[in-house]
C-alpha cells in the first residue's frame, strides 16, 4: 500500500471527523453533511469506506478510533 508522505485532504478529514465525533459523539455522517466551513465530511467519509482495507494501516487506525467501521 502506498500512502504520501503529505496529504492535506487526509489530514483535513479526519481533522473534520475528529470535530465531528467530538461534538457529536459518534461517526453517523450523513453522505451531504458539509462542514459548517463546507468541506464535504460525508462524501470524504464514504471514499475512505469504499476503500476499507485497502486503506494505509496507520489511516484504518486512525478511522477506527474515531468510531469508523472499516469493512
Amino acid at each position: 500500500m502506498f500512502m504520501k508522505k503529505e496529504d492535506p485532504q487526509w489530514d483535513k478529514g479526519i481533522a473534520h471527523l475528529r470535530g465531528y465525533r467530538k461534538m457529536n459523539g459518534d461517526a453517523e455522517i450523513p453522505l451531504m453533511y458539509r462542514t459548517p466551513n463546507g468541506f464535504p465530511l460525508g462524501h470524504w467519509l464514504h471514499g475512505q469506506k469504499r476503500l476499507g482495507r485497502r486503506l494505509d494501516p496507520k489511516r484504518q487506525e486512525q478511522l477506527k478510533s474515531c468510531g469508523v467501521v472499516i469493512s
